[in-house]
């Protein structure tokens, strides 16, 4: 195995076993407000600004993830759409991240994610101080790495100011996000693959309260498999669900 391969594995490797180690109370803790509010009839959001918008699109409508997620894009906000130069300045900015709330259907007792490995940018600070003022319940998936720091918004210095009225997942990603050496360049980001792991791994253990509840879990399968396409077709014809993905 050469070394850049090497190097990248044993780096990925470890920040799953850390955040495995030392993040699974509040893992199970954010599962079960995700777990309580599904079955309470409430909505599940989730949030993020450029790469982190990734980790919502990795649980959405997707084989093996629940159908409760309800993503929240703000506009130039995913690379996917946007050139890079202007994700930033959408991530940075701090009305932008109220609007997004504000026109959305969040309400009390609802739940959001919010994914932001620095956790400073104004946009998702600002999403998490107007989902609390709207008395949603938080989870926070940031890096502990920046709680020291202070960010572009107005008031708040970042994510870590509301860890007492929160849920906080430290996703363990270092300053900088890369993590390996390639000659001259520090390569190998990890925030995706650790939020990744993170998303899924919350997704699976809310969908594991459910079951324990005897409540029928939403879980998409892929449409490639036999009955695929019948079941998906069932969850997307639940009252719940076709909200969350819009259809008339």
């Amino acid at each position: 195995m050469g070394k850049i391969i090497s190097d990248y594995l044993e780096k990925s490797t470890a920040i799953l076993r850390k955040i495995s180690e030392e993040e699974e109370e509040s893992i199970e803790t954010a599962a079960g407000l995700i777990a309580d509010a599904f079955a309470k009839g409430r909505r599940i959001y989730i949030f993020g600004c450029t790469h982190s918008a990734i980790l919502a699109e990795d649980v959405f409508y997707r084989a093996g993830a629940p159908a409760f997620w309800r993503p929240l894009w703000g506009p130039g906000m995913s690379i996917t759409t946007t050139p890079g130069f202007l994700t930033s300045a959408a991530e940075h900015s701090e009305e932008l991240g109220t609007a997004v709330i504000e026109c959305s259907k969040l309400s009390k007792n609802d739940v959001i994610v919010i994914a932001s490995t620095s956790g400073k940018n104004g946009a998702p600070v600002a999403v998490a101080d107007t989902s609390l003022k709207r008395g949603a319940k938080l989870i926070l998936i940031t890096s502990r790495a920046y709680h020291d720091q202070v960010g572009n918004h107005s008031k708040i210095a970042n994510l870590w100011a509301f860890r007492s009225r929160a849920v906080i997942i430290d996703n363990h990603v270092p300053k900088g996000d890369a993590s390996i050496q390639a000659g001259q360049c520090r390569m190998g980001p990890l925030s995706t693959i650790a939020g990744s792991f993170i998303m899924q791994t919350i997704s699976a253990l809310s969908v594991e309260k459910l079951v324990a509840m005897g409540i029928e879990p939403p879980v998409f399968l892929s449409s490639n498999v036999p009955g695929g396409r019948e079941q998906n077709e069932k969850l997307l014809n639940l009252p719940g669900i076709r909200d969350s993905f819009m259809l008339p």
